[in-house]
């Protein structure tokens, strides 16, 4: 560590200490949930400052900072992009290197909290077929004396070396072909402790041979690879250490200078020596779980894993468990190990923090809203509530969003939200009931102690059950689709099925009713999008509808459906079985709306856009559907949005998104009363 005293941060504090507020994009007035916490694809990126004082954590919207002395959040930098899947701390505490989901690196000055580099893998605009489309960056390493600054990614296996302070390459190893890796996986770097040295796990060559016409290599389960060494000054590779059966997940060299350890993706541990590169030590007694190697000051070496619930710190050499944690019913996340990072315990309200030595952790209060995929105000506007997958309903009151949310925790699963005329708020959930079917349930949110309405889904076999529901509450009616491709329309009063249409030829992951409960839509996804729109009273299909659209809309007054096509909002008059208008969409959007929604007048629509690998920030545009002119463009989330829902009143836009956040938009600078 050096001059830590003089390089000790200066965080940027924001004007307040309500996180909903902090940087915001134009036009947003709050942004609720922190964002996501990254899963088994990357490592969680985390990082403690080199002077103990604060803890860095990078996720879907940019880097949270802790101050681990009040265990609260103190600012947010680089929610440019977000998708931060790699951070680290210079030693001397001068710099924090941030990586994203598009490959690209930045390196921050601590003291000014201002970004003065930003470094591109040139790999990364040709990776095109992995699982995103995208080739993020997996491990970022800074030399011990600060000055270098190396990364790997996930879907090539090329390492970049740039000197830190001016961004200059300095070196780019193994760039012998242009393949790429089909899912790839996270590769850890090692700097030797004097700096000279820089080892990376590389690819098996053996694999180049199953590469596809795109040049994409398909990794078996069991391949492994290989340790690769380098001499930064000269750029020679040095060393390949062929001898894992597994791939490599964690690399440590040894403060004396003498040793490189490895872990396996199957928990073996090995040694070898820098001076012959021969393998001395391979331990094989630790478990089976992959693990985090790490040397003491002393250069003795340790091994900490993560098994379900208990995270075990064992003393290589000497056999033994110097340390032991349980946090039960929490299931850690075993990326997040002593002694390069503190381990986290994320929960749906906190982190927690823990370290070898430690007798308890530190607890960080983190607000966690996973995916809300439905969204809806009240009649009143005086409450937002939200629906995530395998979560309890959310509600925020809109007067005091600083405030953490209520939870409805009689009820859990994937919540359709539907409104009366009186202002209540129904949310529709389907879940397999102790009995052994499948049960539609209908509850009132201001009513948590037992559903409204239910139905139970017609006995189909093991293979067949509801993925989608919808509750019409004037006519008291239940629609759903099933996984088979069948919509069911249940009468909740008379407890009868009123009709079972096999609509589609797949799973229905969408159904929706008019406002005025007399239309009912369909939209399967699979096997090409095919959606329907229904005459509830008769159970017949309006063929004129198009159906091609994988997502639609219902104007409050249900005159008319808006559409996503492929480049344009198609405007269908429902009476007339007719399209009424087109609203071209610029090119920045074609093929990607995703969600859209009426203002409450009726006069405006938004739609939200779909991730794509060339996009910095997801759009939300406002639509005048009389002259089909948008109004504004708003900018902020960093992946897709799922839903957008407007305030009673039209002076308010929520919008959710898969990087775990809701944002609100004032709207009254744009829509007319």
């Amino acid at each position: 560590m050096q001059n830590n005293e003089k390089w000790s941060p200066a965080i940027r504090q924001p004007e307040n200490s309500d996180i909903t507020t902090w940087e915001l994009p134009e036009g947003a007035t709050a942004r609720l949930g922190q964002g996501q916490m990254m899963d088994d694809i990357t490592p969680q990126p985390i990082a403690p400052s080199p002077d103990g004082r604060y803890i860095a954590v990078g996720n879907t919207i940019g880097v949270w900072w802790y101050d681990l002395s009040t265990m609260t959040p103190i600012t947010l930098w680089d929610t440019g992009r977000g998708w931060i899947t790699a951070i680290s701390f210079s030693p001397n505490g001068k710099w924090l290197a941030t990586g994203d989901g598009e490959g690209i690196v930045k390196v921050w000055d601590v003291k000014r909290g201002a970004c003065i580099s930003r470094l591109k893998r040139d790999e990364t605009k040709k990776i095109a077929q992995n699982m995103f489309g995208v080739n993020f960056v997996s491990h970022l390493v800074f030399s011990p004396d600060s000055q270098y600054l190396a990364s790997s990614a996930n879907a090539d296996y090329i390492v970049y070396v740039w000197h830190t302070e001016t961004g200059d390459r300095v070196a780019k190893y193994h760039v012998e072909t242009n393949f790429r890796w089909f899912r790839g996986k996270p590769r850890p770097i090692a700097f030797s402790a004097d700096g000279s040295l820089l080892a990376c796990t590389m690819p098996d060559y053996n694999l180049l041979a199953c590469a596809d016409s795109l040049d994409r290599i398909r990794i078996p389960e069991n391949s492994f690879n290989y340790i690769a060494v380098w001499n930064l000054k000269s750029g020679k590779h040095i060393a390949c250490l062929t001898e894992p059966t597994d791939s490599a997940v964690s690399l440590c060299f040894s403060p004396c200078g003498k040793f490189l350890a490895s872990s396996g993706q199957k928990g073996t541990v090995r040694v070898w020596t820098l001076d012959d590169w021969k393998m001395t030590q391979e331990f094989h007694d630790y478990g089976i779980e992959p693990k985090k190697v790490f040397y003491s000051p002393e250069s003795v070496l340790y091994a900490a894993e993560v098994s379900d619930d208990t995270l075990t710190v064992w003393d290589v050499e000497r056999e033994k468990k110097s340390d032991t944690y349980l946090e039960a019913h929490h299931g850690l996340q075993g990326n997040h190990l002593p002694k390069e990072c503190p381990f986290v315990s994320l929960t749906e309200s906190e982190f927690k923090v823990w370290n070898v030595g430690d007798t308890q952790p530190k607890t960080l209060s983190y607000s966690y809203i996973d995916v809300p995929y439905s969204l809806a105000f009240s009649q009143d506007g005086k409450t937002l509530a939200a629906s995530s997958p395998g979560n309890t309903l959310m509600f925020w009151d809109t007067a005091n969003l600083s405030q953490p949310s209520s939870r409805f925790d009689k009820a859990r699963g994937n919540f359709i939200f539907s409104t009366s005329p009186m202002g209540k708020l129904y949310a529709t959930e389907y879940k397999y009931d102790t009995t052994g079917y499948w049960m539609i349930r209908v509850w009132e949110l201001a009513n948590d102690k037992t559903p409204i309405a239910f139905f139970f889904f017609p006995e189909q076999g093991n293979r067949v059950g509801p993925c989608s529901s919808i509750f019409a509450p004037v006519r008291n009616l239940i629609a759903c689709g099933d996984t088979e491709g069948t919509l069911y329309v249940w009468d909740v009063e008379q407890q009868e099925m009123l009709h079972q249409l096999k609509a589609h030829t797949a799973r229905i992951p969408i159904v929706a009713f008019s406002p005025n409960e007399k239309q009912l839509v369909s939209i399967s996804f699979y096997g090409g999008t095919n959606s329907r729109l229904w005459d509830v009273e008769s159970g017949e299909a309006i063929d004129a509808f198009p159906n091609k659209t994988p997502h639609i809309a219902f104007s409050p007054c249900s005159t008319m459906v808006a559409c996503c096509g492929e480049k344009e909002i198609l405007l269908w008059d429902i009476e007339h079985r007719e399209m009424l208008k087109t609203i071209p969409q610029p090119k920045d959007s074609w093929e990607l709306l995703y969600a859209l929604a009426f203002s409450p007048c009726g006069r405006y629509l938004v739609s939200g856009t779909w991730w794509d690998k060339w996009m910095d920030n997801m759009l939300i545009r406002l639509w005048d559907i009389a002259s089909g002119e948008n109004i504004v463009t708003f900018r902020g989330h960093s992946s897709d949005i799922q839903d957008l829902a407007f305030s009673p009143d039209g002076t308010i836009l929520a919008s959710g998104s898969y990087d775990g956040t809701i944002m609100l938009w004032d709207m009254t600078p744009y829509i007319q009363s």
